[in-house]
């Protein structure tokens, strides 16, 4: 199972985000998937929540199941090697990851990465020297417990969202509070990468059943030009593979760097009938896309339009 399928992840975001809520963790099943899903009022499944990517179907279908649903906007369809990959239709999503039982040699992975990108993109280590020589010495920690560097990721996450036109979803204090209470209840990593006493890059994921999740993370935009992201990411897998893990998630997504490393791939779309309320939503988007295409500026107002819509869904 993945992060979202777990009760401290179910448990914390329901009581966050639907706290007026009667809230149970049920075994759903849909179209021969069994699920682990948040359900609200012993009636509505919950299907969308900040910071929620999709269940993961269990291994085992069979069995005794809570209910039988009809509808999910998001889990996991099929799942291919990348090298077998083919365009996700509309509405599917990638979502790739690496199988580390599929490459127990290290350094044949890493051999097998620098072959998939161009030579001038791949120079972490020529990055890294030059950051040394500037800041000082390297030093990567798995799991940092100094709070400033919890909220130093925080604010350098809300900085990148708005810089590039994306919704903060950190100034929402319960998106804070999710992650927070999530390393509290230990299926949270906070990993950070220092030059000399210099922090330039913090990375908060998942860690569950020897699965680590490439969730937030961040950098300093001063130190960009040694691509600190990309070197705390291949410090992430190193330590990964070291510590015996059976995968590394890169979440959902089709940034090409996640392919540089990935092995395998899961495409993520909706499955079953959709209520009303999910056929509101996507008018609503449709609406909003039209409009920002004629008007840029009217972004806001198409967000602020759809969220009072989901809103008015979902209290």
């Amino acid at each position: 199972m993945n992060i979202f399928t777990t009760d401290a992840f179910l448990d914390t975001a329901g009581a966050l985000f639907y706290p007026q809520h009667e809230r149970r963790i049920e075994l759903c099943r849909l179209e021969g998937r069994r699920l682990r899903l948040l359900v609200l009022d012993g009636a509505r499944i919950v299907g969308a929540m900040p910071f929620y990517d999709f269940p993961q179907p269990e291994a085992e279908a069979k069995g005794p199941v809570d209910r039988e649903i009809s509808y999910l906007p998001r889990t996991v369809l099929r799942t291919t090697l990348v090298e077998q990959r083919t365009p996700e239709l509309p509405g599917q999503q990638p979502s790739p990851y690496i199988d580390w039982t599929s490459r127990p040699d290290f350094a044949a992975f890493e051999a097998l990465w620098k072959t998939r990108v161009a030579s001038k993109s791949n120079d972490t280590g020529r990055q890294r020297r030059r950051m040394e020589k500037e800041l000082g010495p390297a030093r990567f920690v798995l799991d940092d417990p100094r709070p400033e560097v919890f909220d130093t990721c925080v604010q350098w996450k809300s900085s990148q969202y708005r810089a590039t036109g994306l919704t903060d979803m950190f100034a929402d204090p319960r998106n804070v509070a999710l992650f927070r209470r999530l390393r509290e209840r230990g299926v949270v990593l906070v990993s950070s990468l220092s030059a000399g006493d210099t922090l330039v890059a913090v990375h908060i994921g998942s860690s569950h059943d020897r699965r680590l999740g490439w969730w937030v993370p961040a950098y300093d935009p001063a130190f960009s030009k040694f691509s600190p992201g990309r070197l705390l990411l291949e410090e992430l897998l190193k330590a990964s593979h070291a510590r015996g893990d059976l995968e590394f998630d890169f979440l959902i997504g089709d940034e090409g760097y996640k392919f540089h490393f990935a092995t395998h791939n899961r495409v993520i779309g909706a499955v079953g009938t959709p209520p009303l309320r999910e056929l509101f939503l996507k008018k609503a988007r449709t609406k909003a896309k039209a409009l920002i295409e004629k008007n840029p500026k009217a972004l806001e107002l198409a967000r602020a339009w759809e969220k009072k819509l989901r809103e008015r869904f979902t209290s």
